[in-house]
């Protein structure tokens, strides 16, 4: 078991200029990652981010704290923080590019929601993120 996090952001990158920051985002992340023994994945919207965590919680809380006060973003919400099995143990950072059909299901996170609605499209969006991680794997 692991502890896992999943939040989403509002960018203030500018797409599709910023395209190279999100790649040293991607970069950074993968070495700190490995080094932490965090896996997860990460979604870039043009308009948002979307990242789950798994590992020790403390190695999560770490990363958790860093990525909280990144100028690159704003509006940092945890939306489901759970012990679960890693749905990504083989990647530091699974990341496919640019997915900005996604975005629909990422905006309405930042609304208030009713805790079961929330959960639905948290698990909608863990499972695009599963399929992501997937086909990347090939």
């Amino acid at each position: 078991m692991a502890y896992s996090l999943l939040y989403v952001s509002k960018t203030l990158l500018q797409f599709p200029a910023d395209g190279a920051e999100v790649a040293k985002i991607v970069e950074g992340s993968l070495a700190r990652n490995a080094n932490l023994g965090v896996t997860g994945a990460l979604i870039s919207t043009g308009q948002h981010f979307a990242q789950v965590l798994e590992g020790k919680q403390a190695a999560v809380d770490e990363l958790m704290a860093s990525i909280s006060t990144d100028p690159r973003h704003m509006k940092v919400k945890i939306i489901r923080v759970v012990e679960e099995d890693r749905r990504f143990p083989d990647w530091a950072l699974a990341y496919s590019g640019m997915a900005g059909v996604v975005d629909r299901h990422i905006a309405p996170l930042f609304s208030p929601l009713p805790e079961s609605e929330a959960t639905h499209l948290a698990m909608r969006l863990l499972g695009m993120m599963e399929e992501f991680a997937r086909i990347q794997a090939g």
